[in-house]
């Protein structure tokens, strides 16, 4: 078949131009191929240059954040645990949480462990609290626990007195409030 005129039909027109891109490249042909991706190297570069000094941008402003709520900015992963209720059973899960991540992942060069207690959960944190001992060797480990002040006020309203804390636990103005700062620096939460 010949070439194809401008007057003839679109099967005509369409197999042309199938017969044309199955020929053998020219010199020519290949030569241009090759200018055209040439061009896009320097441009995936770029591209792959930008990408990772994004990352790199963002990489510095999570560690701004978790500097900022006095976490571990060396640790490659983060974890907030939240405890909210009094069972005894919860917060011995909680603690076992805790400490297997810890175990895990390799302590806490690997991994920023806080636990947050609010609401209920507070008691976990109280010094005479069951888990006393086991919170104290958490801390010892890493493990951050804070409590939550409203938390605090709610139990010496209903104790009548307040309550003696665990050395370990550093008091936050509200506990949601501190998991939320935690959160959006890049802490996962996990509620077990």
């Amino acid at each position: 078949m010949g070439p194809v005129c401008c007057s003839g039909t679109y099967a005509d027109r369409r197999d042309a131009i199938h017969a044309r891109d199955n020929q053998k490249p020219t010199k020519n042909r290949s030569r241009r191929i090759f200018m055209k991706t040439r061009s896009l190297f320097p441009a995936a570069w770029l591209m792959l240059l930008a990408a990772f000094s994004f990352g790199t941008a963002a990489q510095a402003a999570d560690a701004d954040k978790i500097e900022q709520v006095g976490g571990n900015t060396l640790a490659k992963e983060h974890l907030v645990l939240q405890i909210t209720e009094s069972d005894l059973q919860r917060q011995n899960l909680v603690l076992n949480v805790a400490n297997n991540v810890m175990k895990a992942r390799g302590g806490p060069d690997q991994i920023d462990v806080e636990v947050v207690a609010f609401g209920p959960g507070i008691s976990m944190l109280f010094a005479n609290n069951h888990h006393a001992e086991r919170i104290q060797s958490l801390a010892d480990q890493g493990v951050r626990f804070s409590a939550c002040k409203n938390s605090i006020a709610g139990a010496t309203r209903k104790l009548g007195k307040e309550p003696a804390m665990n050395p370990a636990a550093e008091p936050v103005e509200a506990g949601i409030a501190r998991i939320l700062d935690l959160v959006d620096a890049g802490y996962v939460l996990v509620r077990p």
